[in-house]
């Protein structure tokens, strides 16, 4: 039997028969709170006492529930009909007051009819189902009551003027759309604006036409977007840019344009086919062969190793043949070999260096076995057998063994058949088709340079342009430890900093093979330095020198804790090397002050400001001195005749400004100007004062020097274009505005008159399409610099107030990084310059992110963290995620999010940041609950791949950072063919055996 009678299974007609009702058992309904409205109580007693059921025959029965289920579906009806409206006009509070009121009296009324209704007809059991029980009607909005949250105002606070009168409160969709029909309309009017300023641009292009407007246009186009899809607006960009080319189809800068705009709207399949069609109508076209050879390489799905380097092939041989320029040929060489060695081909770009520098420099470095290995180490061997029996699981074995294996086997084996490992053996049929002879001997000294770079040589200035995936190795930054007025106390950090991310083969002891790597370096240099002559032989020299510098501050920086001075016991092997190749050099480098300035450096590095230090540099000056004397006289001498000697006065100023040695840097700079037979460095007992008169007349000697290089500089037929070996040494006109400035500084109690100087020499050389005068801006920005840094050193020292302006250093920061954004000297300062917070900091550097900065600001901030925890040990607790942990990962994840413009690709390309990011993500102790480490860094590894799909480097952080990815980072090694030393199924059968 069912609950309800309405779904009973029993037939309809059975209906059941109400029991009699008595008097009294109806009393009840009498009450007089149940007596409805507009009756009276005789009216419901009466009422009460005729509607017994039994009394009343069936039709009347039948006629009073059929009206009563009448009205309750014209209810129904009604209730459904207003459930369609979806929208419904908000009426306001009086329309809705007197609604409310209105419905409240018929309701009333259907509420008193129903209870009459109800009451004549007693109680009656529900057999007739009806669907409308089936359905829940819906809710209309709002479903629940709006509550006002605000905060209270605590007692004594002012009131904002309001008298306490709440404001009506607006739906937030009318704000919104409200906000879209305003900037519908702006956008509207900017439109109309753009389309009118391109059909100007259109109508000057017709009446005039050349490749700068077809170009302005576009450059207006890039930066006036109309479509709201991205994808749109770069195809409306190449149409434009197809239109300029048929006018102009050998335009070089047009061509760049077509070249950038086409990887943004065709796949790269499709771009690799519009560029093979173009070479095949111009095979000589250098930069299409590199736009291949990039996309080619940047593709994921098309980057094999192989196939990369027959297009190298393809495109050396094509240029050769069409006699290109040398430089070109070297751009092509250097491109290749960092290529192999960023994919852990080493022994093959070792041979092509190898036969590069026995086919253009010198046939020592193809005869003499420098470039070679032996087929087994002994030192390798040993501590493979440690790892194997180690214990350790597969993947760490695998990882351990792999980086041994680079660190030793990076140079061809010229021996026999190797079974072992055929690709350890380079024969001249792998590497003839990459190396070509230079047309111009003259451009070999380039070569030696570009064979320093490929070993990560750390140049102290940047001499020509780079690629963005160039750069990838960490020693690139260790020309900071070779600036003079740099704080000491961060050398810790920043050999830190490049000894973690240090790829072996590298001479830093971050790998067990670093002696032979450093080793081989110092043979590379001292060939060169032999076979060179002249101005080039002494820049080499100086190389040389600056690399022993800063294995003596890696030495100092390594030490705990960090020294000043070294001992004796580890300064006696640089001297020796020193004094050797200095004995068995070229007699020219034995008289070159410039050398005996780098030697004095050294020196200072190793002892300080000692006897010894001071020794090279007087001996230097009073040779130079007396033979000077003895060939002409002083006053006839061009200024080119004693830019050496200004070089090395300099260079002991600075020695003896950084020792806090004022008076005495100013009588050498007075010397320097007056009376060159008295210049000396030796230590004296008291320190003499220059008179006002001296220091007069000296300054004018100096302003004199000044004007005559400024005006040989500002010739017409001034060079263009900078020698390569004069990046390396200090300009003429350079070092006469150094001295001049600096002295001025030094006399004077403000830097106000030194600075108005600089900004009339940078007013002189403005025109920043000349490389000429890129040249001088970029050494005069770093004089502004310096002078900044010499007030501070001497505030610091003396305890006075500060004369310098924060504002105004940081200005010219600003101005030096945007024109130069990748200069160590005015990153470094700006970068641990502890007045700047974080915040302030990243603005300055934000707007000339390169990865330099991006590396230094890391270092940066580790290094205020390792501060903050010092200061705050007692009560430091690491209970969360370190802020600066969290500035770091913000840093990087910013910096790395994508490549839609040039510099944005400068970073993404970069697979030195994207390591570094790996390894700061997996660095995470503190993790928050929920938050997963591994899968964070599986997701970065393969946007990095995805990024840089040829470096080998990553795949190894990958490994150690996701080590759960380890089998399909090793499937896709070995489909791209990078450089494998190990496999785990090598490695097993080795451990099993052992």
């Amino acid at each position: 039997m069912s609950l309800f009678p309405a779904y009973n299974i029993s037939s309809e007609g059975a209906k059941t028969e109400p029991s009699a009702s008595t008097q009294s058992e109806l009393a009840w309904l009498t009450n007089q709170s149940f007596i409805p409205f507009g009756t009276t109580n005789e009216n419901a007693e009466t009422l009460s006492e005729d509607s017994a059921p039994g009394d009343q025959p069936d039709a009347e029965r039948h006629t009073t529930t059929s009206a009563v289920d009448r009205t309750a579906n014209k209810r129904a009806k009604r209730q459904k009909s207003k459930h369609k409206k979806k929208h419904k006009k908000k009426l306001s509070k009086r329309q809705t007051h007197s609604s409310s009121s209105s419905s409240s009296e018929v309701t009333n009324e259907e509420q008193a009819s129903t209870s009459i209704r109800i009451s004549e007809a007693e109680y009656y059991t529900d057999v007739d189902p009806s669907k409308i029980y089936f359905t829940v009607e819906k809710l209309h909005r709002p479903a629940c009551p709006r509550y006002r949250v605000c905060t209270l105002k605590a007692l004594g606070m002012r009131s904002k003027g309001t008298d306490g009168v709440k404001e009506r409160v607006k739906r937030y969709f009318r704000l919104a759309k409200r906000k879209e029909r305003d900037q519908s309309c702006t956008n509207k009017e900017g439109q109309e604006e753009i389309f009118a300023r391109e059909a100007d641009l259109e109508r000057s292009i017709r009446a005039e036409e050349s490749v700068d407007k077809w170009i302005e246009l576009v450059r207006f186009r890039q930066d006036h977007p109309i479509h709201f899809d991205s994808y749109q607006n770069h195809k409306r960009e190449l149409s434009l840019i197809e239109r300029a080319r048929r006018h102009y189809p050998y335009d070089e800068k047009l061509l760049r344009l077509y070249l950038e705009a086409i990887v943004r709207v065709h796949p790269t399949d499709e771009v690799l086919n519009l560029i093979r069609r173009a070479i095949a109508k111009d095979e000589t076209n250098v930069t299409l062969w590199r736009a291949l050879i990039r996309n080619k390489q940047c593709a994921m799905a098309q980057c094999i190793v192989p196939d990369v380097l027959k297009l190298y092939e393809k495109s050396t041989r094509s240029l050769f043949m069409a006699r290109r320029s040398d430089e070109t040929m070297l751009q092509l060489f250097r491109n290749c070999a960092t290529f192999c060695r960023q994919a852990g081909l080493c022994e093959l770009m070792f041979g092509m260096v190898q036969h590069a520098l026995g086919m253009n420099v010198s046939g020592r470095y193809g005869t003499d076995g420098m470039f070679s290995s032996p087929e087994h180490f002994q030192q390798l061997i040993e501590y493979e057998e440690l790892i194997l029996k180690s214990g350790l699981p597969m993947n760490e074995i695998w990882l351990r063994v792999e980086l041994l294996r680079s660190a030793f086997h990076y140079l061809p084996f010229e021996g026999g058949r190797l079974a072992s490992d055929p690709q350890r053996m380079v024969l001249t049929d792998d590497v003839v088709g990459y190396v070509y002879p230079l047309i111009n001997k003259s451009y070999a000294f380039e070569l030696m340079l570009a064979v320093l770079k490929l070993m990560k040589f750390p140049f102290p200035q940047q001499y020509d342009e780079e690629e963005a995936y160039e750069v990838d190795y960490s020693e690139q930054l260790l020309p900071l430890l070779l600036q003079v007025f740099r704080d000491r106390s961060l050398d810790g950090a920043l050999y830190a900093f490049v000894k973690q991310l240090s790829v072996a083969p590298s001479y830093i002891r971050a790998n067990i093979a670093h002696e032979s790597y450093l080793e081989l370096v110092r043979k590379c240099l001292a060939l060169a330095i032999d076979h060179f002559e002249g101005t080039q032989s002494a820049t080499l020299l100086t190389l040389y020198l600056q690399l022993e510098r800063i294995l003596v501050c890696e030495e100092k920086a390594s030490s705990s804790p960090s020294k000043l001075i070294l001992e004796e016991a580890k300064t006696k092997p640089v001297r020796a090397r020193v004094k050797h190749l200095l004995k068995h050099t070229h007699s020219s480098n034995q008289n070159n002050l410039l050398v005996y300035a780098e030697y004095g450096l050294l020196e200072y590095e190793m002892t300080g400001l000692s006897a010894a230090c001071r020794k090279i540099f007087s001996t230097s000056v009073q040779v130079y001195c007396s033979a000077e004397h003895s060939t002409s006289n002083n006053d006839e001498n061009t200024p080119e005749d004693d830019n050496d000697l200004f070089h090395l006065v300099l260079t002991m100023v600075e020695l003896l400004l950084l020792d806090g040695l004022r008076n005495e840097a100013i009588c050498a700079l007075t010397n320097l100007a007056l009376k060159r037979n008295e210049l000396t460095f030796e230590s004296k007992a008291e320190s003499t004062t220059v008179p006002d008169t001296l220091k007069l007349s000296a300054l004018q000697k100096f302003s004199d020097r000044v004007n005559r290089a400024v005006r040989q500089e500002s010739q017409p037929d001034a060079p263009i274009k900078t020698p390569t070996d004069q990046h390396f040494n200090r300009n003429v006109m350079i070092n006469a505005i150094k001295a001049y400035v600096i002295y001025l500084a030094l006399i004077r109690s403000n830097l106000s008159e030194a600075t108005k100087q600089l900004e009339t020499f940078l007013y002189l050389f403005n025109d920043l399409s000349n490389a000429r005068h890129r040249f001088l801006r970029q050494h005069l920005y770093e004089i502004y610099i310096e002078l900044y840094e010499i007030a501070r050193l001497g505030r610091k020292q003396t305890q006075a107030p500060p004369t310098e302006n924060l504002r105004t250093f940081l200005d010219i920061v600003d101005r030096t990084l945007n024109e130069f954004p990748s200069n160590l000297y005015a990153l470094r300062t700006v970068v641990f310059n502890d007045n700047l917070p974080w915040l302030r900091l990243r603005g300055v550097l934000g707007k000339h992110l390169t990865p330099k900065a991006a590396l230094l600001l890391v270092i940066a901030a580790r290094h205020r963290e390792s501060c903050t925890i010092v200061n705050d040990r007692e009560d430091f607790i690491a209970t969360g995620a370190s802020p600066y942990k969290q500035r770091i990962l913000n840093l990087l994840g910013g910096v790395l999010k994508s490549s839609s413009t040039n510099s944005a690709s400068v970073l993404y390309r970069n697979a030195l940041l994207w390591r570094l990011y790996l390894r700061e993500l997996f660095d995470q102790p503190n993790a928050p609950p929920g938050y997963s480490v591994l899968e964070q860094c599986r997701r970065t590894l393969y946007a990095a791949l995805e990024a840089c799909p040829w470096n080998k480097a990553l795949y190894l952080d990958g490994a150690s950072c996701a080590p759960q990815e380890l089998s399909q980072l090793l499937d896709l090694m070995v489909e791209k063919q990078l450089r494998v030393h190990a496999i785990p199924e090598e490695l097993a059968i080795l451990r099993e055996e052992g």
